[in-house]
């Protein structure tokens, strides 16, 4: 008979296995497989950073993926369009027709969006449920380029009350 104690640890050990498999876990097949792949070149090209987390952008698919379904068909279109292009560098890309196209254009907002925003879709105002998605806070690229002044709002920059008194220079505060 199966007592209480080795269910709860055979349920254990299937969870952590189901969790370290790479064959259980979210990119379930190869095409799936390749999808993320593609996902975290294009995402890098778009934000112009040589590199990005793996988690993040695993999360940017999976969530844009469930907000519209037809999303790896639009990501395939946009990559075929800046390979056709021959863009190699997100700064080309502004003014550029691809931007002005709903498909391409709207496909590559929505991946700049979810690295910079740190979620997908659209919050409602004054609403408790809205189709928005969490992507990530702190890594969230909208901080990059004030890190020196901004602390994520998630940190205390000190002891209690800390803000109550200015800064005495923003580089040592």
């Amino acid at each position: 008979m199966l007592t209480r104690r080795q269910l709860l640890k055979s349920g254990a050990y299937l969870t952590g296995f189901a969790a370290l498999n790479p064959l259980l876990s979210w990119a379930a097949s190869p095409a799936e497989s390749s999808d993320t792949a593609t996902f975290y070149t294009l995402s890098c090209l778009l934000t112009g950073r040589k590199q990005l987390s793996q988690l993040v952008s695993q999360r940017a698919l999976n969530c844009l993926s469930e907000e519209d379904a037809t999303f790896p068909s639009k990501m395939q279109e946009l990559v075929k369009a800046l390979s056709n292009a021959g863009i190699t560098d997100a700064d080309r890309l502004n003014g550029h027709p691809i931007m002005s196209d709903t498909l391409t254009g709207a496909t590559a907002k929505k991946i700049i969006s979810a690295w910079y925003l740190g979620f997908t879709g659209k919050p409602v105002a004054l609403r408790a449920v809205d189709n928005t998605r969490f992507v990530t806070y702190t890594d969230a690229l909208m901080y990059a380029p004030t890190i020196d002044a901004t602390v994520i709002p998630t940190y205390s920059r000190g002891h209690t009350n800390y803000w109550t008194q200015p800064p005495a220079t923003i580089k040592n505060d």
